[in-house]
């Protein structure tokens, strides 16, 4: 019994570990009926909290931007993105192509390329199918939680964040460089992502949440320095007045249907 015991352990161990693994291969297969409902649930929950920017020239002006990159990009990927407008100094992917940028970023950012490079690299990350991995991870955390007598949600979380945090560095990095590759394709400035960590990381003490941004999109002169011979000039992101009607699109705000992409 101790035997049986020592190798059940070692075979849950093992597939413990292995979930960000596996999670890998297997993201580019999950289909879009599993993704859409955790995605739309995610932006539901955000909407909640923050109301969605609904400006029609802002809109229009992020739609021909983010069809740009996605053009660039040359994939079959859909992206529906949104904009919530709080002060909350951040943006993110999730499962079923969406992305959502807060009002912060464009308050903070110092030109439009800044924004563009933070678009792109949330859009990098729908590309390389990271959302779908986050999800296959959690699921198999979930069961590992539930299998394991003693186990809960809370310890299960920890566990999955202290493994896979190299992984999620190097999703990072990963959407970095697909997000630089974008702009490159669109003959856009790749140069708006380093940018807007820098100017970030310079005025931290007077910009609310730059931390937090920091925190949760981790950067750096390795990952500056990665980046540095990929990174060329182009046209800039916007017009004026497009850069303008951008930060002017949470001047209204409501019920909003996603920006959509491709697909």
């Amino acid at each position: 019994m101790a035997r049986i015991g020592t190798t059940l352990a070692v075979l849950l161990l093992v597939g413990f570990v292995s979930f960000p693994l596996l999670s890998v291969f297997a993201a580019p297969f999950v289909p879009d009926s599993v993704q859409e409902p955790i995605g739309a649930q995610m932006i539901t929950s955000t909407a909640a909290e923050a109301p969605l920017c609904t400006g029609k020239e802002g809109r229009a002006t992020l739609e021909k931007l983010a069809t740009k990159l996605a053009r660039a990009a040359g994939t079959e990927a859909e992206f529906k993105i949104y904009v919530a407008d709080a002060d909350v100094l951040n943006a993110f992917a999730a499962p079923g192509g969406y992305v959502v940028l807060f009002r912060a970023i464009f308050d903070n950012a110092q030109s439009a390329d800044e924004v563009a490079g933070v678009l792109a690299h949330e859009m990098g990350h729908v590309v390389e199918h990271h959302p779908a991995e986050g999800m296959l991870e959690a699921l198999g955390y979930g069961i590992f939680g539930f299998i394991v007598p003693g186990s809960d949600s809370d310890s299960a979380g920890v566990a999955k964040t202290l493994l896979t945090s190299a992984h999620s560095r190097g999703d990072e990095l990963e959407a970095d460089r697909v997000g630089v590759a974008m702009l490159n394709g669109a003959g856009l400035n790749s140069r708006g992502l380093v940018s807007f960590f820098e100017t970030l990381e310079q005025q931290s003490t007077t910009i609310p949440g730059a931390l937090e941004f920091v925190s949760t999109h981790p950067t750096g002169a390795k990952r500056t320095d990665r980046l540095q011979e990929h990174m060329q000039d182009g046209e800039p992101a916007l017009t004026e007045e497009e850069w303008t009607a951008l930060k002017a699109m949470c001047e209204t705000t409501g019920n909003a249907e996603p920006i959509a992409i491709g697909g």
